[in-house]
């Protein structure tokens, strides 16, 4: 029978870690192949390096939480990954890091069965070849300073944070091999001695082979056009999601992971909070307690009496017209929205770019930097000041014109 377009459950792996097996998960469902894996005869060798790896979603047995394996092409985990994965999850990392990060891993394995290296003898050439081969837009294809490379700088800075972390967990596990790259990661120099060291404090140069990044100002909307989107809501539902959003600066992982409780309307606040058991699997990342606009808590009310009804839920954002009745929102019934939601507006905007204008707006207002990274749940300052500080022309202008130089300047003509 013809594979279906989403693979079937199957039995849990037995991974080995240490002298020991654990059960790692219960179900694995694939994420970038439609048909079902090839079996072990038909590949061949059991290498890890050899063919082409895959990403794989994953159900811790003991906790039920999400994860990710690299399965290589004889349909066995690559152990040396899923060790890494795995301590990722166990300590709590974002699902979202450990799934970039098993990409980026698998990108890496790619790299390695490519060039006919193995993963136990990294080099800092090698590394720096693994940057190039990313920047590649093809095997036979060199990158010119001016031509356009295949990955951003950031995706491959990312890979290379994936890369040396994956090292830097085995080295501490007793695994030396990777010694000198970890040492010249840790220092930024290698064994370079600068002109005072040890003298006059240095600050690190960061990952090796790091490129740099061209800074960028997060994409904003005019007032205009989030008034556009808050009005070309149908629903109640949708009107209070889009204007949560935009008057509060939250995220959609905040948003979709609220309770009830959460709204204290009488006090006209919402608490954030972070919870690891969200039915739709919405994650907080931060706490904290912020201010809203009594238009918001009236909004909030008509939602809750012209549509929520008697419905039974602890959660605010619920399914309400189509898909399982009663149950949380997800990711993809926002991502529906937003799609739906552009074709009637007619310009192309993501929810986070509501919170980058809240926050642009407030900066512009003059709002102490500390208070604006507390309304919007940075957990530290530092966070709030590398994105959002960036003058523009026109935030340049302003400030020349409220000192007085604009005019003093111009009288010079």
């Amino acid at each position: 029978m013809a594979p279906t377009a989403r693979a079937s459950a199957r039995p849990h792996h037995r991974v080995v870690r240490g002298d020991a097996y654990l059960e790692r998960v219960t179900n694995v469902i694939s994420l970038e192949r439609s048909s079902v894996l090839p079996s072990p005869d038909a590949v061949g060798s059991r290498s890890d390096l050899a063919g082409e790896c895959r990403v794989r979603r994953v159900t811790v047995a003991v906790t039920g939480a999400p994860s990710w394996s690299l399965v290589g092409p004889d349909r066995i985990v690559v152990e040396p990954v899923e060790r890494y994965l795995a301590w990722l999850t166990h300590i709590e990392r974002s699902p979202n890091t450990v799934r970039a990060y098993a990409h980026d891993l698998k990108l890496y394995w790619s790299f390695l069965a490519a060039s006919g290296l193995g993963w136990e003898a990294p080099t800092i050439e090698s590394l720096g070849e693994f940057v190039a081969w990313m920047r590649r837009p093809a095997q036979n294809v060199v990158v010119l300073v001016s031509g356009d490379a295949r990955r951003s700088r950031r995706t491959v800075n990312r890979a290379l944070s994936a890369v040396i972390g994956f090292y830097e967990y085995h080295e501490r596990n007793g695994q030396r091999f990777a010694s000198s790259v970890i040492d010249y990661a840790r220092s930024g120099r290698g064994s370079y001695k600068p002109f005072l060291d040890g003298i006059a404090k240095a600050a690190p140069r960061g990952r090796v082979g790091r490129m740099r990044e061209q800074r960028s100002l997060p994409r904003t909307l005019t007032l205009g056009e989030v008034a556009a989107i808050i009005g070309a809501q149908h629903r109640v539902r949708d009107r209070f999601f889009f204007a949560l959003l935009a008057l509060t600066g939250m995220r959609v992982g905040q948003a979709l992971g609220l309770r009830h409780s959460d709204l204290v309307g009488h006090e006209r606040r919402i608490n954030i909070v972070a919870r690891e058991d969200n039915a739709n699997g919405a994650r907080a990342k931060s706490e904290g307690s912020i201010p809203i606009t009594g238009e918001l808590v009236r909004c909030y009310s008509d939602y809750m009496h012209g549509e929520y009804g008697d419905l039974d839920s602890d959660y605010v954002f619920v399914n309400l017209w189509a898909g399982r009745i009663g149950q949380p929102m997800n990711a993809a019934t926002v991502a529906a929205l937003v799609r739906r939601t552009r074709a009637r507006v007619g310009f192309s905007f993501t929810p986070h770019m509501l919170r980058h204008t809240y926050v642009t707006l407030a900066m512009r207002g003059k709002v102490p930097l500390e208070v604006v990274s507390r309304l919007v749940t940075h957990a530290s300052i530092e966070t709030t000041s590398s994105t959002y500080l960036h003058a523009t022309v026109e935030d340049l202008r302003e400030a020349l014109a409220s000192a007085g130089m604009m005019q003093t300047l111009g009288d010079l003509l």
